[in-house]
């Protein structure tokens, strides 16, 4: 009998792949940035299966809630009528078996190796408040340079889009 865990692990991975590669071949670049968001959904929801549901929601929230919805503004901001004149490029079949290729020996190594053996002991649980601190102490530089980036993003989006309508 299949274990529900593994039903929805594969469901929620299907989803997520699924998803990915829509979002890199659809043609239209507003569909394609809501396939990212639904991929983002997924890997939320594989986080949720490993029980950091944490993880899960900070996911949800920024990836989903900020970046998706960041990308779909500047894309509606700077697109221009080009999208009507793409042309749909064909699925490489290199590159899709270099992909398989790379994704079997991953999967070979993760099988074969002793990566457990570095951490015998589960971690002590970490509660909301630790991250909380963690995030606003030991790595609030690097927060804070993120921040900067998808502020500067913002602006030179908007930038783009005043620009090209003068």
């Amino acid at each position: 009998m299949i274990d529900e865990n593994f039903l929805a692990f594969i469901v929620l991975s299907i989803l997520t792949i699924g998803a990915a590669l829509l979002s890199l071949e659809s043609r239209q670049v507003v569909y394609g940035a809501v396939a990212l968001a639904f991929s983002f959904l997924g890997i939320a929801g594989l986080f949720i299966l490993l029980d950091a549901t944490f993880v899960a929601l900070f996911q949800i929230i920024v990836y989903v809630g900020a970046i998706a919805v960041l990308i779909l503004f500047t894309v509606m901001l700077v697109t221009k009528e080009v999208e009507a004149d793409a042309k749909r490029e064909p699925f490489q079949p290199m590159a899709i078996a270099i992909a398989v290729i790379i994704a079997l020996l991953v999967g070979i190594v993760a099988t074969l190796s002793n990566l457990t053996s570095i951490y015998p002991t589960a971690p002590a649980a970490i509660t909301v408040e630790q991250i909380g601190n963690l995030l606003t102490s030991t790595y609030s530089f690097p927060l804070e340079i993120l921040a900067l980036i998808l502020g500067a993003s913002i602006v030179g989006a908007l930038t783009m889009a005043k620009t090209d309508r003068e």
